[in-house]
Formats: structure tokens, C-alpha cells, sequence
């Protein structure tokens, strides 16, 4: 389970004396406690998988703003939480298999311009935690 493999991670970079990838993995582990105390449940992986999903999203919009201002402590940082964190999701899709994935629902069920929603709620569950939420619409937009 990836909640084990984060915290046999967290053990071993402690170890090791790896004080920033200790500081990475001990928010993710913190955010999943929060969340499993919240929700009163043991999450599965995909719900972690969208919980360090979530963390890259904030580090990469840190990122942005942190270039904005030139800070080049902020933007090694936020680089390396990136780095530490990319590893624990699923492999990536493609453009290419999306693609290809998005045109075989479309010509499957016929689906017309008017059908966006019905196509999102097809392909999310299939692309989730392995292709950026965010390039999926104007995906299905240029393919209809």
C-alpha cells in the first residue's frame, strides 16, 4: 500500500540525514493522517495518490509565483518537493493515449458536442491520478 511505502520512506531519508525530503514526505504523511482523522477512514491508494497530486499542484503554483520573484531558494525548493513526490504516482499517460483513449468513448457511444459531460464522466475515472485534469477538456473539445 503507498500509505507503508511513504512512511518506509520517511524512516529510511530520516536515517539517512535527509532533512528536506524528510520535511517533504513527513507533510504528505501528515496530510493523509488529517485526512483519514477527518473522514474517519483508512484512504485507499488513489485517494492519496489525488493527496500528493494536490501537493504537486500547490508546489508547482509556489513555483511559478516563487520565478515571478526571482527567489531561487523558494524555486530549489518547491523543484525538490516536486522530485521527491513524482515518483509515488502512477505512471503517466500520453497525449497520444488519452487521445486515443477520448476517441474510442467518442465513436463508442456516438457522442456529439452536446454529450461533453457524459465523455468527462467516462474518461476521468480511467485517466485519474495518471494524466493532468487540466488538458482533458480542450482535449475533447478539438476531438468533437
Amino acid at each position: 500500500m503507498l500509505k507503508e511505502t511513504l512512511k518506509k520512506d520517511e524512516i529510511a531519508a530520516m536515517k539517512a540525514k535527509e532533512k528536506s525530503k524528510v520535511a517533504v514526505l513527513r507533510l504528505i504523511n501528515a496530510d493523509i493522517k488529517g485526512k483519514e482523522i477527518n473522514t474517519r477512514t483508512t484512504l485507499s491508494d488513489e485517494e492519496i495518490v489525488s493527496i500528493i497530486e494536490k501537493n504537486i499542484k500547490q508546489q508547482k503554483e509556489t513555483l511559478e509565483y516563487a520565478e515571478k520573484l526571482g527567489d531561487e531558494e523558494k524555486i530549489n525548493e518547491c523543484n525538490f518537493a516536486i522530485g521527491v513526490l513524482t515518483p509515488y504516482l502512477p505512471a503517466q499517460l500520453s497525449d497520444e493515449e488519452v487521445e486515443n483513449m477520448l476517441k474510442e468513448i467518442i465513436s463508442t457511444n456516438n457522442y456529439t458536442a452536446k454529450d461533453m459531460g457524459k465523455i468527462m464522466k467516462e474518461i476521468m475515472p480511467k485517466v485519474a491520478g495518471r494524466y493532468e485534469r487540466s488538458k482533458i477538456n480542450p482535449m475533447v473539445k478539438s476531438l468533437l
